[in-house]
């Protein structure tokens, strides 16, 4: 009985292992928003838990954050920016426009999922910011890949 409860036990805690895989979400501000904080909240669409939050202080246009994640696991976002230029801005948060999916099986080659947010393009009726100059863009190339795992 006690061999069979260890090896019930340990399957599932091995099994609970197999489910569990490295991620990635990397935020990056577009060029209008240099001059603000932005910060994205990751929200398991699921269980409506945080997952991760990231921050991109003024003067920085990305930033990333490691966390654990599952096959098939959905994500919805939640961002936020400082300091607000109306008054009418102020606790809002701004949903993103879809969720995001991750695969359903870990590929063979697969060591880690990246997810790429793009603020505030990715995100409903944010306003633009009174400062800006225009042609605002994520430059993806400024961003280097995920270290390997």
């Amino acid at each position: 009985m006690k061999i069979k409860l260890f090896f019930s036990a340990g399957c599932v805690l091995f099994s609970a292992q197999l489910f569990a895989f490295p991620c990635f979400f990397t935020l990056a501000k577009d060029s209008c928003w240099t001059n603000y904080d932005v910060q994205v909240v990751v929200i398991d669409a699921n269980t409506n838990k945080t997952v991760v939050t990231v921050d991109v202080p003024k003067g920085k246009s990305w930033a990333r954050q490691s966390f654990t994640c599952s096959p098939a696991q959905r994500f919805f976002y939640k961002a936020t920016y400082q300091p607000v230029f109306w008054q009418s801005e102020v606790g809002k948060a701004y949903m993103s426009t879809r969720y995001w999916s991750l695969p359903a099986t870990v590929g063979p080659t697969d060591t880690a999922w990246n997810i790429p947010v793009c603020f505030p393009a990715n995100f409903a009726a944010v306003p633009f910011p009174p400062d800006a100059q225009g042609n605002c863009a994520c430059d993806w190339t400024q961003v280097p890949a995920p270290p390997s795992q």
